[in-house]
């Protein structure tokens, strides 16, 4: 729980209050100007997983949605990470939700196979260059709009590749345009 002490009322709601510790790995977003939105979240690395998994989702996960277009994303070391052979890697990417059968949309669709060598210095920031990061100079040609692959609203996805790290947490930031006017929830890929 994210407080240090808990009550529990009649009904059975547990209800935390105290000093705030954590923030369990639950993103959130805040609008900011011109429309654009920020996604915020924190990841401990030793506990992501290999391969990114519907029960790897946290309910309470801020949700991207369906047609939103990535303008930028980042990866900011907080703590810094180490493996067992020093090769881990990470992949950010993100997961459909709310369908029937929810799909990963793009494993490493905002960044792929960041080294433990460009996230080891506190404070190191790594920019996304995903094929859904729009006007990416490194992407592929055509960029997709969010959930161009599982036909749904998504959530970020980080899994770690190679090998598992041991420790280490990092700030993922995640600034894009949700779809709006004639676009409604359309979805096309972007060129």
């Amino acid at each position: 729980m994210s407080r240090g002490n808990t009550w529990t009322n009649s009904d059975g709601l547990v209800v935390g209050f105290g000093t705030h510790s954590e923030d369990n790995n639950v993103s959130a977003v805040h609008q900011s100007a011109n429309g654009v939105v920020t996604l915020t979240a924190e990841y401990t690395l030793a506990d992501l997983a290999d391969t990114f998994a519907a029960t790897n989702v946290n309910p309470q996960d801020a949700r991207i949605p369906r047609g939103s277009v990535i303008l930028s994303a980042y990866v900011h070391t907080l703590v810094t990470p180490t493996s067992a052979g020093g090769t881990a890697t990470l992949d950010l990417g993100l997961w459909g939700v709310g369908i029937a059968t929810e799909v990963v949309d793009v494993a490493d669709g905002l960044v792929a196979d960041a080294t433990i060598t460009e996230l080891d210095t506190i404070g190191s920031v790594i920019q996304c260059d995903g094929a859904y990061i729009a006007d990416s100079a490194t992407a592929a040609s055509t960029q997709y709009a969010v959930g161009a692959v599982s036909e749904s609203d998504c959530v970020l996805a980080p899994s770690y590749e190679t090998q598992v790290f041991t420790a280490g947490k990092v700030r993922v930031v995640v600034n894009y345009m949700p779809p709006s006017g004639s676009s409604g929830r359309t979805l096309l890929a972007v060129d």
